[in-house]
């Protein structure tokens, strides 16, 4: 059986990727521009974080655009 997602819905889905992947690579450079103010070695836990956010975000952002350019809007 066949089911089918509702275009608004996926709408919202989209603009929820995009949005949340734009603010986990800005999470990413923020984190990294604080790590190099605060003039101490990135610890591995940090550096972790900062790969976390910048990795998701960027699949987020990506999986949303794309999500938008199927939907054709």
């Amino acid at each position: 059986m066949t089911q089918y997602v509702d275009r608004s819905f996926a709408k919202m889905i989209a603009y929820k990727r995009i949005f949340t992947g734009a603010l986990g690579i800005i999470g990413g450079a923020v984190m990294t521009v604080l790590a190099f103010i605060q003039e101490r070695a990135l610890s591995p836990l940090f550096a972790l974080a900062i790969v976390i956010f910048v990795g998701g975000g960027g699949w987020a952002l990506r999986d949303g655009l794309r999500l938008r350019r199927e939907l054709g809007s």
